[in-house]
């Protein structure tokens, strides 16, 4: 059989089904404060899983923290997660990923309902965060001096590699393209990247303009030396979001 993936955000379900040869992604809208908004999306949910089997079902959030593995006691979570993103919303659920490759412990909050949702509905007890399924295919990738920047519909992720190091993934809001630039140009002062670094830019909103946005990155003489590369929605989909099990 196939394999299904389920990405939520709070705004939108994106269905992947992935083939042998192909992954066909599908949007719904999400609004489940409406009346039988939980039904209208398992609708969907339910026929492509009598064709498919599901594989992972993924959330993206801006709010989260990494805590060092070796220090992580599961009983703390709270106490963790309040470090950086204040008091957990009463409508919302602490979860954790441990990613070995990094030794780190990956901490997010999912809403409640979308948990209720996967443990009862879709008989699955994880809901994974995309961030850190992106961090797993990053790390196995072993790359020295590595940017990375994920553009979602309203947030972009920025991750930055250094002698092989994760030395930093912060989430912000954006409007515009320039926005990304300047909060890039920032982080490459303070962290004092290399001049000579990969930037890898993973689009998850079909829509993003790279031609221009690598335009104004070359007006930066911060920049002259970064090697760029673009990859658009269906890879982002295909290589990270559907990656196997093998590959994280």
């Amino acid at each position: 059989m196939s394999r299904l993936v389920l990405h939520y955000t709070d705004s939108t379900l994106l269905m992947l089904e992935q083939t042998q040869t192909a992954v066909l992604g599908t949007y719904y809208p999400l609004e489940i404060e409406k009346p039988f908004a939980r039904e209208r999306m398992s609708g969907p949910i339910k026929e492509a899983l009598s064709t498919n089997t599901l594989s992972a079902c993924l959330w993206f959030g801006p709010d989260y923290t990494l805590f060092p593995r070796a220090l992580f006691d599961p009983a703390q979570l709270t106490s963790y997660y309040q470090l950086n993103q204040g008091q957990l919303a009463q409508q919302n659920h602490l979860c954790f990923q441990i990613i070995e490759a990094l030794d780190l412990v990956f901490i997010y909050s999912i809403p409640v309902w979308l948990y209720d949702y996967a443990k009862y509905d879709l008989q699955t007890p994880t809901v994974g965060h995309s961030i850190a399924r992106l961090l797993q295919c990053l790390s196995a990738q072993n790359s020295t001096n590595r940017v990375v920047l994920l553009i979602e519909a309203t947030h972009f992720v920025l991750l930055t590699i250094k002698d092989r190091q994760l030395i930093s993934c912060t989430t912000n809001e954006y409007q515009q393209a320039s926005d990304i630039l300047y909060f890039l140009l920032a982080q490459q002062q303070k962290l004092q990247l290399p001049s000579a670094s990969q930037l890898d830019l993973y689009d998850a909103t079909q829509h993003f303009d790279f031609k221009s946005f690598e335009s104004l990155l070359s007006q930066f003489k911060d920049f002259e030396h970064y090697t760029c590369a673009f990859y658009d929605t269906s890879t982002y989909q295909k290589q990270i979001l559907c990656a196997s099990s093998e590959d994280l």
